[in-house]
C-alpha cells in the first residue's frame, strides 16, 4: 500500500483547476481555514488575505440576495448548497461562481467543517444570458401580416417560437384579419432553424385563436430538416395544423378552387 501525506494532498489540490475553501462554522462568523490556489487564481485573493474572513468578501452589489438567504439558511442546517451565484474579485471583476458546499466531517477532532468548491463559469453564463435576453427580444419582435390574393394573409415568422411570443402575436392579430378579413392565414415558418415541441404547441395556441375568430391557419415553409426530435413530419400531418409546402403553393391551390 502506497502511503501519501497531508502535505501531498494540499499540494495536489493546487492544480485541479477549481476553487476549494474550507471554513469554521465553530468559530465566529464561521471563518476561511484553508484555500488552495485554484481560490487564489479565480477570486485573486490569497491565503493571507483571506484566513480568518467569513466568504462574504466576495459578494457585492449584483449578487442575489435571495440566494444569500437560501445559503445562509441551509448552512445553518448543515446542509449541502449548490447555485450559481455573481461574486466579485479582488479588483471588483464580476464572475460567475458554481458553487458547492458541503458539511465534512472531520473525526480526527470531531468537527465539522464547510467544503466549498468553486468554479468559474463566467463564459458559459454569459452565453446563457445573452440567450435568454435574445428569447425576450423574440417575444415582443412584431410579425406582421401582409394581405395577398382577395381574403389571404401570409404571416412570416422569423426566430423563435415561444408562448410568451405566441400570446403577444395572437393580440396582433385580432386588428388585422379584421381589419383585411382575412380568412385563411398562411404562418409562414421557413425562416425557423429549429421547430422543436414547444413550437409545435405554440402552433397549436395560434391555430385555436384563429379558429375561434373564423380564420384557417395553414403553417408554410415547413421542411423535414428543420424539425427536432421527437417531433417528426406525422407528427404534423396527423394533428389538426393544415399544411403547405409553401405560401406559393397554397396560392395555386387557393386559385383552383
Amino acid at each position: 500500500m502506497i502511503n501519501l501525506d497531508a502535505t501531498f494532498f494540499s499540494n495536489s489540490l493546487d492544480y485541479t483547476g477549481i476553487g476549494i475553501v474550507i471554513t469554521d462554522p465553530s468559530l465566529k462568523d464561521n471563518p476561511i481555514i484553508f484555500i488552495n490556489q485554484g481560490f487564489t487564481d479565480i477570486t485573486q485573493y490569497h491565503l493571507e488575505e483571506v484566513i480568518g474572513r467569513n466568504c462574504r468578501f466576495l459578494q457585492g452589489e449584483d449578487t442575489n440576495k435571495d440566494e444569500i438567504a437560501k445559503l445562509k439558511q441551509t448552512l445553518s442546517r448543515f446542509g449541502r448548497y449548490k447555485t450559481e451565484i455573481l461574486n466579485y474579485k479582488k479588483d471588483g471583476t464580476p464572475f460567475w461562481n458554481e458553487l458547492t458546499i458541503d458539511p465534512a466531517k472531520n473525526n480526527k477532532d470531531d468537527k465539522t467543517y464547510f467544503v466549498g468548491v468553486q468554479k468559474d463559469i463566467t463564459k458559459r453564463k454569459t452565453i446563457e444570458l445573452a440567450h435568454l435576453e435574445t428569447i425576450k427580444e423574440y417575444d415582443h419582435l412584431p410579425c406582421p401580416i401582409i394581405p395577398l390574393l382577395h381574403d389571404i394573409g401570409v404571416m412570416p415568422i422569423v426566430g423563435l417560437v415561444t408562448k410568451g411570443r405566441i400570446s403577444t402575436l395572437i393580440e396582433a392579430t385580432k386588428r388585422s384579419i379584421h381589419d383585411h378579413t382575412i380568412t385563411t392565414l398562411a404562418v409562414d415558418v421557413s425562416c425557423i432553424s429549429n421547430v422543436d415541441e414547444a413550437t409545435f404547441e405554440a402552433l397549436l395556441d395560434l391555430h385555436d385563436h384563429l379558429h375561434s375568430v373564423g380564420t384557417k391557419m395553414v403553417v408554410t415553409g415547413l421542411a423535414e430538416q428543420q424539425l427536432v426530435a421527437p417531433l417528426d413530419m406525422q407528427t404534423f400531418l396527423t394533428s389538426k395544423l393544415k399544411r403547405a409546402a409553401s405560401t406559393q403553393e397554397l396560392l395555386l391551390k387557393m386559385n383552383d378552387k
